[in-house]
């Protein structure tokens, strides 16, 4: 996946997507004085920039690609160094978040409202032939002996799993076939037997409230199994997703409810016979419930589980999941936890204080040390590809400027010429709207949110709670 690099470096100056919120609005710039954050800017699609996704190349792990909500990074260094990849490259755009996965040949996914997008050169993100090339693709999966899931919900090409043994290049379905409407949340693959498998979605049928569905599989997708949802406490508004399936145990699943109360609530589930029940289902028992969102689930070795949230903290389990705790002293703006090949853990954070990076990694215990392995300004530029490449037009020509300005990325390598920040390419064409016109520009949304950490951090008695 080594990208091509460019012919000479010269000066960029096209207007750009992203605008420096300290000119936006004074009033919020005292909030961000007392936070001592650095001056940096929301994305034109007005999220705060963080990291939310990591995965590991198998048999690579020096390989990994951090999803972002304004693009990828990617590094072949162990975190050494990365580069950007724009959404347009990668084939999306606007607040869509694409599912990542690497296969064992380096191949890079994407999941897309599109169709799946597949990168094998570091430059091109293509579609598949067929139609998970072509219809929306909402999960994917990659199982222990490579080959590859896909789910496509489309409301009028229909749901459906697909499977691909040649690493992507072509995909086939399978017996699951959803019902006008399905939509497939997860897919997760045992990561110790490859013919166990689990999908998870909902079902809106015309004029009925959503049915949340889960399907398993024993044989490596040639049946599945529908299984009850029953156990779970939902609202009309609650999603199931797969969380975790143990490494050395594919009975051992978690799954965690959204919206699992009218208040922010989330909970997860454990089941220790998921593939062994009868047909009747799992026992599914709640062992985790916060007033938080749970953004990552990691399942490791001696029966240890952790579980990550944005404001509450971390939480262990030292009893294969059965019960949880949090971790003392261990409190990140946490959007992803992953688990490294060889155990290291690597965790998603916001670059503000007082996390001071987007991305976290502990060598030794999920209670730490934790240290900061990367933070925006450390970002060594966009993937060099060639001309004629999305990637070179839109990532390295036209955006990254503005995202070095904005992100404060001390990045040398291309020349950047006088930037003026106050373009918004994608409010207007480039017609140079100014942030301050508008009355809550991504400038107001940056402040906010950092004054939100801020006062979040010094409130007491937002911990989980932990069911036993």
């Amino acid at each position: 996946m080594t990208a091509a690099a460019t012919t000479s470096d010269r000066a960029r100056t096209a207007p750009v997507r992203y605008r420096r919120p300290m000119r936006c609005a004074l009033g919020l710039l005292a909030a961000i004085a007392v936070l001592g954050a650095p001056a940096g800017a929301a994305h034109a699609n007005g999220r705060f920039p963080r990291s939310i996704k990591v995965v590991f190349q198998p048999g690579h792990p020096e390989t990994a690609v951090l999803g972002m909500t304004f693009g990828a990074l990617v590094t072949h260094d162990d975190g050494a160094s990365w580069r950007w990849a724009c959404e347009s490259a990668i084939g999306f755009e606007g607040t869509y978040d694409p599912d990542y996965e690497l296969s064992a040949s380096g191949a890079i996914f994407a999941t897309t409202y599109r169709g799946l997008r597949v990168n094998r050169d570091g430059c091109v993100w293509a579609p598949p032939a067929g139609a998970v090339g072509s219809t929306q693709v909402s999960a994917i999966a990659i199982d222990r002996d490579g080959a590859i899931w896909a789910g496509t919900s489309d409301a009028t090409l229909g749901s459906a799993i697909y499977k691909s043994v040649d690493d992507g290049v072509t995909f086939t379905p399978t017996t699951l076939v959803g019902a006008d409407g399905d939509w497939w949340s997860t897919i997760e693959a045992a990561p110790g037997d490859a013919q166990r498998l689990a999908v998870t979605g909902y079902r809106m049928a015309a004029g009925q409230p959503r049915e949340r569905v889960i399907f398993r599989s024993r044989d490596g997708g040639g049946t599945w199994d529908e299984l009850p949802t029953t156990a779970f406490t939902t609202t009309d508004a609650s999603d199931l997703r797969l969380e975790a399936i143990a490494g050395d145990d594919p009975d051992l699943v978690f799954v965690r409810v959204t919206s699992a109360a009218a208040t922010l609530t989330e909970a997860l589930y454990r089941t220790a016979d998921f593939g062994t029940s009868a047909v009747g289902g799992p026992t599914w028992t709640k062992v985790l419930e916060v007033n938080d969102r749970i953004t990552g689930v990691v399942v490791r070795a001696g029966g240890e589980v952790v579980a990550a949230t944005p404001s509450s903290g971390l939480f262990r389990s030292t009893d294969a999941g059965q019960t949880f705790a949090p971790i003392a002293g261990v409190m990140f703006d946490a959007w992803c936890l992953g688990e490294r090949p060889g155990g290291q853990l690597w965790l998603c954070t916001n670059n503000l204080p007082p996390d001071g990076a987007t991305l976290h990694v502990s060598t030794a215990d999920a209670a730490g040390p934790w240290a900061p392995a990367l933070t925006f300004a450390e970002i060594a530029g966009p993937l060099r590809c060639p001309a004629g490449t999305t990637q070179r037009a839109d990532c390295e020509d036209l955006l990254w400027c503005g995202l070095k300005e904005n992100l404060g990325i001390t990045s040398t390598e291309l020349a950047c010429g006088a930037v003026d920040a106050g373009i918004d390419a994608a409010s207007d064409g480039g017609g140079g709207k100014s942030c301050c016109s508008t009355g809550r520009g991504p400038g107001a949304e940056i402040a906010l949110v950092a004054l939100g950490l801020l006062l979040r951090r010094r409130r007491p008695g937002q911990r989980g709670r932990v069911s036993r």
